[in-house]
């Protein structure tokens, strides 16, 4: 993710992400057992960087629920599928950067690609 986020802020790739990653990452380093001002830092570092986080939109609600009935993602997956869906009409964005096992199995929806796989 380093290298990643690098060629965001140098302005070679953009990056795209909704405000709800914030939650999903403050939650996850708290379930690592990572102290409150740990996941300060952390969060404030990630948003020093360019990337763009789109902020909770109301238009997203019924793609996301579309998505839900049509994958059975959890709520917060199809948000995130949703965030994508929504910026690739009108960025083309030309991956869905993700290493969770949920989005694995929608390729066919997605063009789901593992950080690992860009380099």
């Amino acid at each position: 993710m380093d290298r990643i986020i690098q060629k965001v802020d140098k302005g070679e790739w953009q990056g795209y992400s909704s405000k709800w990653a914030f939650l999903e990452i403050a939650r996850a380093l708290k379930k690592d057992k990572k102290p409150k001002e740990i996941i300060t830092i952390d969060i404030e570092d990630l948003r020093l960087h360019r990337i763009n986080f789109v902020s909770l939109r109301d238009e997203l609600v019924p793609i996301a629920e579309r998505l839900i009935k049509e994958t059975n993602l959890y709520a917060a997956d199809a948000f995130h599928l949703a965030t994508f869906e929504w910026l690739n009409k009108r960025e083309k964005i030309d991956v869905f950067l993700c290493d969770d096992r949920h989005f694995t199995r929608l390729k066919a929806f997605v063009p789901v690609k593992k950080p690992f796989d860009l380099f």
